[in-house]
């Protein structure tokens, strides 16, 4: 447990400690053109979203740190399982700060700007708590997803690698395609099972359904990234 807990603290002291910081900076530039933009347009807004800043960020910083403490922690004896537990360990704890900080800006916000928020305005709820679990399991599974999608480039090789970066542009007109020869119905029956998981079942949303949904999303991901870290090698990248 010690190991994995200073395999932790080296995320965040080396890692990504300057992105929160970095993260912290957008929010509050985002809340000061915020508050301009409303004065100086003369409207009541809204202007802006804070869950979206962090939740970029969150997806961010799973694409990109995966191969700096990959490389560093392996060489100090550090066995991959324990790795693979001290990122997860990592993620849910930069999940948990990047939504205290939506929910701190977004409070401010409410005193000098209106600010669009995608759990508000997803749920028609404004409570901090259920905002503060929600915006919390969005980020773990976005994190998470950075992750895996960066492993899987990790672990592939070049020509897979260039499938993979061009992929979304081939599915994306292929499934457009088939949604038009079969009059629309794979896009409405994803609708309806994306809104099913995301709380939309019930004639009020619930975000808690959302949240657990996430949750499990991301512990499945996690599932699929130690398959794949298992036979990840170090590279220099």
């Amino acid at each position: 447990m010690g190991n994995i807990l200073k395999v932790a603290k080296f995320n965040f002291i080396t890692l990504f400690n300057r992105q929160i910081l970095i993260c912290s900076a957008i929010l509050l530039l985002h809340l000061l053109i915020s508050a301009a933009v409303i004065r100086l347009a003369n409207t009541e807004g809204p202007a802006g979203s804070n869950d979206v800043i962090v939740m970029c960020f969150a997806l961010i910083m799973g694409l990109v740190y995966f191969p700096l403490s990959f490389k560093y922690i392996l060489s100090q004896g550090i066995s991959r399982k324990r790795f693979f537990l001290a990122m997860c360990l990592s993620f849910t704890f930069l999940a948990a700060i990047f939504a205290l900080l939506s929910a701190i800006f977004y409070v401010i916000n409410l005193k000098i700007a209106n600010v669009w928020m995608v759990y508000e305005t997803a749920y028609g709820d404004r409570s901090i708590p259920g905002m503060v679990v929600w915006v919390f399991s969005v980020s773990l599974f976005l994190g998470v997803l950075g992750w895996f999608i960066r492993l899987i480039y990790y672990v592939s090789g070049r020509n897979m690698q260039i499938f993979i970066a061009v992929a979304p542009f081939i599915l994306a007109p292929v499934l457009l395609f088939l949604n038009i020869l079969a009059d629309g119905t794979i896009f409405s029956a994803t609708g309806r099972f994306l809104g099913k998981v995301i709380g939309y079942s019930t004639t009020n949303p619930n975000p808690y359904i959302g949240v657990a949904s996430m949750v499990a999303a991301a512990v499945i991901l996690s599932g699929l990234v130690f398959l794949l870290l298992r036979r990840a090698q170090i590279k220099d990248q």
